[in-house]
């Protein structure tokens, strides 16, 4: 004799254990896919951070020390251009993880450092600031507590696909998923604290 099938089988309004347990209700794909309005490179496309420096030399000709002055090219005829722009540029690449924890205020304290191993003078980052270019080309200062991943989202929303180039702006896609953005700043004397934040440079 075979055993009875269970009566929950063989109904035909039984609900599923999983999925989405009300039927009469559609099922929402933004509930799970909140994140989906990020594009997908955004979480695995890394960013080339890389900051010119040159003009903190004038920062430092105030403290009297002419450490930067002396290693360039004007003073040094057997240096070259590479070298010198190697030099006096700070770069570091950032994991997408890092974009949302890392702000501006990291990266003047990581060229501070920088200046101090490289050209043994001690500058303190909070006389320093970072300058940017938004999409229409206007230049202006950073503030310390802004993350990387809000300066893109808000000046760069394509920087997950594309590579701008030039002052134009120009958008060159992404090729292979491993290319990082390139970030350019330039580091300069900070500009006194009463500067208008939306002013531009």
């Amino acid at each position: 004799m075979s055993r009875d099938r269970s009566r929950s089988r063989d109904n035909d309004d039984h609900r599923p254990i999983w999925g989405n347990p009300d039927l009469d209700r559609p099922h929402d794909p933004t509930r799970t896919r909140c994140w989906n309005y990020i594009p997908a490179l955004s979480r695995i496309r890394r960013v080339l951070i890389c900051v010119d420096i040159t003009q903190i030399h004038r920062l430092m000709e105030e403290q009297f020390s002419d450490a930067m002055t002396v290693t360039s090219c004007t003073n040094l005829p057997d240096l070259r251009d590479p070298q010198e722009m190697a030099m006096f540029t700070y770069a570091r690449l950032l994991k997408p993880s890092q974009l949302q924890t890392t702000t501006v205020g990291d990266l003047l304290t990581g060229i501070s450092q920088y200046i101090d191993n490289t050209w043994g003078v001690n500058t303190d980052a909070d006389i320093m600031d970072l300058r940017w270019s938004d999409r229409t080309g206007d230049t202006f200062a950073l503030r310390n507590p802004r993350t990387i991943s809000r300066l893109l989202q808000e000046n760069r929303p394509n920087w997950a696909q594309a590579q701008d180039i030039g002052i134009f702006g120009s958008l060159v896609p992404v090729t292979c998923p491993t290319q990082p953005y390139i970030m350019r700043m330039s580091c300069h004397k900070a500009l006194p604290p009463n500067y208008p934040v939306s002013a531009r440079l």
